[in-house]
């Protein structure tokens, strides 16, 4: 299971001075949402709030948007930063918005954050619960059928493989695979919540990092520190220096180190029950 007690100040610092990518990312999914002036947004797995504060441009004064994530350190920072009086942050989870009122929001975004989630049935509950009639939800996260074809997974792999590492991580415990969803899992989750998918894809990504240090801090930062954290604790830094030495051997002509992966990006809408059924459009590019 992941651990949300790994986390820690220097993580969390570290997240948002390396979240570009996962922020032009959310970025782009907000644009399908359609987020409008003086709408009301919940922002779930906020982190440390860069996005939440891009979207209160959006709704301008009259909107507002709410942050919510599981690690007070990450909460702590998004507070010290904002200078939205219509922006709020909380301390929860997506599985228990018992603080909000049913059908007051108007889109619901959770932005390389549902593969963390552990009751994705039950968060969605939540979600269909506080949406207003006609109201948006939108979901990137990684896709599962493809994690061990991405270059972090399968850099990461070979050099757990080797000793002293072996035999303390398997496959399938890679944290960022550990809850997450395959595409055809996440349409029957949507489907079954009773939300009509309006577009599914699954979209290539490649990022470029100055040095391999960089992406295990990034790593070590976005999983809040179960990237490595499966390993006894005494093995943990020399394996970051490993992993990223092997990183370093991929370096491409321009200097950076590409990292390839793949993203399902979903968004889906609250219709009454009783009108038509849900429908999925998924191209993959």
């Amino acid at each position: 299971m992941n651990s949300l007690n790994l986390d820690n100040g220097k993580l969390a610092a570290t997240y948002d001075e390396l979240s570009d990518s996962q922020f032009e990312g959310g970025k782009r999914l907000l644009e399908h949402l359609e987020v409008s002036h003086n709408n009301t947004v919940l922002d779930l797995g906020c982190g440390t709030g860069r996005l939440a504060f891009h979207v209160a441009e959006t709704v301008g004064a009259s909107g507002h948007v709410l942050g919510i994530d599981p690690l007070p350190e990450r909460i702590a920072v998004a507070r010290r930063k904002n200078l939205y009086p219509n922006v709020a942050f909380r301390v929860g989870v997506a599985e228990d918005l018992s603080t909000i009122e049913a059908a007051s929001v108007d889109v619901v975004y959770l932005s390389a954050v549902f593969h963390w989630i552990a009751n994705k049935a039950g968060a969605l509950r939540e979600i269909f619960r506080v949406l207003k009639n006609g109201g948006r939800l939108g979901i990137t996260t990684n896709a599962k059928e493809l994690i061990n074809q991405t270059t972090l997974a399968k850099v990461t792999a070979k050099v757990f493989a080797r000793e002293p590492y072996a035999g303390y991580v398997e496959p399938c415990d890679f944290a960022p695979a550990r809850f997450g969803v395959t595409t055809s899992e996440l349409v029957s989750l949507l489907v079954e919540s009773n939300l009509s998918i309006r577009l599914l894809r699954v979209s290539p990504v490649c990022r470029t990092y100055a040095n391999g240090a960089r992406i295990v801090d990034f790593a070590e930062s976005s999983t809040f520190g179960n990237y490595t954290g499966r390993l006894p604790e005494e093995l943990r830094a020399q394996a970051r220096i490993d992993i990223a030495n092997e990183f370093d051997r991929l370096r491409i002509r321009n200097g950076g180190i590409e990292v390839a992966g793949y993203t399902v990006f979903a968004i889906a809408t609250k219709v009454d029950v009783g009108q038509s059924g849900s429908r999925a459009s998924k191209t993959s590019n």
